[in-house]
């Protein structure tokens, strides 16, 4: 079974189209990453995806089931935090379950749970501006996992991160997916981070009406070592194929890019 499966989605804002007929699969337990030109609908797509945008055409099934609205199986982790600057870092990520009809304490113990599985033990007190941005960050991400969804959508989570503390992150949010196994889509403009964490890298035109020109599969073996992979001259082949395709849909823009 697919977790996820995308029909032929078009979505328009006004006369404008933005996807025309987009067609994807996520396998049960898979990771997709969204490469393309900015502005080409990428996150336009995840919303479609998790009933916050509506679609013209086409059909959206998680589960075999057509997404019909926001459904608790999916989580959204967008590029900013969605975190309350009011409420404490055990309280922001007992909120989602709160909202779920958890009971108080509760919702505070599974939330403590998280943090400590997002090595954030200690720090359930303080509010978010007494954070560091990789803090920030883990909170967020145990904030989207406690309420336990099936599929989590990622919206350019670790754009914000300097390189070392997102690499970090990276290989604990890996961990973290295996463990739950999660089956994850994410939009990414930075195209070793999609072939470093996916199992399948999809390749969107550039607008207006987007579709998905080509799915590349990721072949290395889970786990992975996030640093040596970069050096594999499957790897660096596999990049430049995407590069390639990429560079094809920006030069249909009337860009210029480096070679």
């Amino acid at each position: 079974m697919n977790a996820l499966e995308i029909r032929g989605v078009k979505v328009a804002y006004g006369a404008r189209p933005v996807l025309d007929g987009v067609t994807l699969e996520v396998p049960l337990g898979g990771f997709v990453a969204l490469v393309g030109p900015s502005g080409c609908g990428k996150s336009t797509l995840l919303r479609a995806v998790a009933g916050l945008t509506p679609t013209q055409a086409g059909e959206v099934r998680l589960f075999g089931q057509p997404v019909q609205g926001c459904s608790p199986d999916i989580g959204f982790l967008f590029q900013e935090d969605a975190l309350l600057p009011w409420r404490t870092a055990l309280e922001n990520v007992a909120l989602g379950l709160r909202f779920r009809g958890a009971m108080r304490e509760t919702a505070r113990a599974e939330a403590a749970r998280w943090l400590a599985r997002l090595g954030l033990r200690g720090v359930e007190s303080r509010y978010p501006h007494e954070l560091s941005g990789g803090m920030k960050k883990r909170v967020a991400i145990a904030q989207v996992l406690a309420p336990r969804p099936r599929v989590l959508l990622m919206d350019e989570p670790f754009a914000s991160l300097d390189a070392i503390v997102r690499l970090l992150i990276q290989q604990d949010f890996l961990r973290l997916v295996q463990d739950e196994q999660l089956s994850v889509v994410l939009v990414t403009h930075d195209l070793e981070e999609a072939l470093l964490l996916a199992d399948h890298v999809a390749v969107m035109s550039a607008g207006p009406g987007a579709v998905i020109t080509r799915v590349y599969p990721v072949p290395f073996p889970r786990p992975r070592d996030l640093v040596g992979l970069r050096g594999d001259p499957a790897f660096g082949a596999l990049a430049r194929a995407v590069w390639d395709d990429l560079q094809r849909e920006v030069a249909r823009l009337g860009w210029e890019v480096p070679a």
